[in-house]
């Protein structure tokens, strides 16, 4: 037994002399170089079974093991030194673990954005953020809106910014990567039927084209109306998502079952 597998070590080590291998990949692995001395033999076939039964002197150094590998397993196995040799024969013409690999194309994530002066809108966004497992950003005013400034009728800073098309109220923070979003929910309540215009400031800070965005709004009894259309001239490249009115104390489970009616 041990004579035929000597001939055909001696034959595939002749073959191997024949054959000029011009394997590379990434980061200069010379795949199939099992001892590491620069090319690809037969040798390296019998370094790789060797070191599977532990043949102390022939053991795989550790530099070399991503070499040897070139199955493009997890693991060193007999399958690595039977692609060597079929290599070597001219059965194959290049290792599994040189081909190239397609990237994943990155996650694209969501944020939901939510203006909520007295709190009852950001329920709401929690539950969409939670259910869209998104990131959730909460706009702070420069300038704290106070009880007297949403007093509405009694030409208070809300009536003024709402009478006033240019009104752009600051803004106290910002979304640190908006390129890393691709779908933005914006969640506001409804002043003097439109959303406030800090929301207005929002969508002029930041460039969304390509984005979709989806608004929606709460109120105890002034419906959707323009208010989310109103907006649309404010990122025109966008892709936007028909709005939605609720009631405050809206439950997760309506948020929910609305997402999923458009798709999400």
């Amino acid at each position: 037994m041990k004579k035929p597998i000597a001939f055909l070590l001696a034959v595939l080590m002749i073959i191997s002399l024949l054959i000029t291998p011009t394997v590379s990949g990434a980061e200069t692995i010379l795949y199939g170089d099992a001892d590491g001395d620069g090319e690809v033999t037969i040798l390296d076939a019998a370094c790789i079974q060797r070191h599977l039964v532990s043949v102390a002197d022939v053991l795989i150094q550790e530099e070399n093991i991503k070499a040897a590998t070139v199955s493009g397993e997890d693991e060193l196995s007999i399958t690595d030194a039977t692609l060597i040799q079929r290599f070597l024969a001219g059965l194959i013409d290049h290792f599994p673990a040189e081909e190239t690999v397609t990237p994943t194309e990155p996650k694209r994530d969501t944020l939901v954005v939510v203006f909520s002066r007295t709190g009852n809108t950001k329920p709401l966004a929690q539950a969409a953020a939670t259910y869209l497992d998104a990131d959730l950003f909460e706009i702070e005013a420069a300038v704290p809106y106070t009880d007297a400034d949403i007093a509405y009728y009694t030409n208070c800073r809300a009536d003024r910014e709402q009478r006033d098309p240019t009104a752009r109220p600051a803004i106290a923070n910002e979304v640190t990567d908006m390129a890393h979003y691709d779908t933005v929910v914006i969640a506001y309540p409804i002043w003097h039927g439109q959303a406030p215009k800090i929301i207005y400031t929002f969508l002029e800070s930041y460039d969304l084209s390509g984005k979709t965005i989806i608004p929606f709004c709460t109120s105890a009894s002034s419906p959707l109306g323009t208010s989310a259309s109103n907006l649309h001239a404010l990122s025109p490249d966008s892709t936007w998502k028909d709005g939605k009115r609720f009631s405050a104390g809206t439950s997760p489970a309506t948020i929910e079952a609305w997402l999923r009616e458009m798709g999400y």
